[in-house]
């Protein structure tokens, strides 16, 4: 299981990426599915199959689904579905005329820009972006028809994999991962030195959604790479670590960014994302993992 987001209604949406080397059989290849889970009456069922491989997920301000659909017979793309109607659009497919190489993450600002991880970790497609990094789609502009306006905001770091937005609006934390990526042949330098494949970094987020030189806050140096985030009421950081057995778990941030918990999971399992429930589900940190897909809840006033 992997991306996770919280409805306005309280249901949490999760999805299972499928990969083709180990799911596919003689029917074919699967693309993927994303589920529904409703805490009123316990009971998770498939919202959609397939998912266009979707991977992250995030609920903008209309309380549309966002769902970063990757590779691996995928959509290589960011789509919206309106939970209300059901209808389906997509946000962002092409940049400079050419397709994304496989969206993993998406997270939403307050001025309700977009923003996206544009990373391969798999999948027999061709790449056509030559730089890894960071989008941001702004909002529509009236009159105009089809995909909305994009622009690569971080272009640095093919390694970006989890993205969220602090809840002042003010940086823009991503989580490094090396599974399988490549820095691309247009790369450039990482803004910050770093050890390992994975850890966590702050871009200070300007006014107009650009972003400047990062902080690194976490350097996992050579056990594993952090994936999806979530804040809590206090704006404490919730971040999960799939790294080796010694440091894997869900990692707590303060609002100063100083390092304050670390969570492990029963039998040393391995997160992959985070979210908060909303409404009367605001207590609960719902945690999807690797392997056979379980979702585990952390309740009580200690998760917020």
């Amino acid at each position: 299981m992997e991306g996770m987001a919280s409805a306005d209604d309280g249901r949490v949406f999760f999805t299972e990426i499928m990969l083709s080397t180990a799911c596919s059989d003689e029917a074919g290849v699967p693309g993927g599915r994303i589920w529904v889970y409703d805490p009123s009456s316990n009971q998770a069922r498939v919202f959609r199959e397939p998912s266009n491989m979707a991977a992250g997920l995030s609920i903008d301000s209309k309380g549309g689904l966002l769902a970063a659909e990757g590779a691996d017979f995928g959509g290589r793309r960011v789509s919206r579905t309106d939970l209300a109607t059901g209808e389906y659009r997509v946000l962002a497919y092409l940049f400079e005329n050419r397709q994304l190489n496989a969206p993993n993450d998406v997270t939403v600002d307050k001025k309700g820009r977009t923003y996206f991880s544009d990373i391969r970790m798999f999948g027999p497609e061709n790449i056509e972006q030559r730089i890894s990094g960071v989008y941001r789609i702004d909002p529509p502009v009236a009159g105009r028809k089809g995909l909305r306006p994009l622009t690569r905001i971080v272009a640095n770091d093919a390694r970006i994999n989890g993205v969220e937005i602090s809840p002042d609006q003010k940086t823009l934390y991503a989580g490094l991962c090396e599974l399988g990526s490549t820095a691309l042949d247009e790369q450039g330098v990482p803004d910050v030195p770093r050890n390992g494949p994975g850890g966590l970094l702050a871009f200070p987020l300007n006014e107009d959604g650009g972003v400047g030189r990062p902080r690194f806050l976490l350097d996992l140096e050579n056990t594993g790479c952090l994936d999806g985030m979530a804040f809590d009421r206090k704006g404490n950081l919730y971040a999960a670590v799939n790294s080796s057995p010694a440091t894997r778990g869900i990692y707590v941030f303060s609002p100063t960014e100083q390092l304050i918990a670390r969570y492990q999971l029963p039998n040393n399992e391995i997160a992959l994302n985070v979210t908060f429930g909303t409404g009367r589900d605001t207590s609960s940190l719902y945690i999807s993992t690797l392997g056979i897909g379980k979702i585990y809840r952390l309740r009580g006033e200690s998760a917020q």
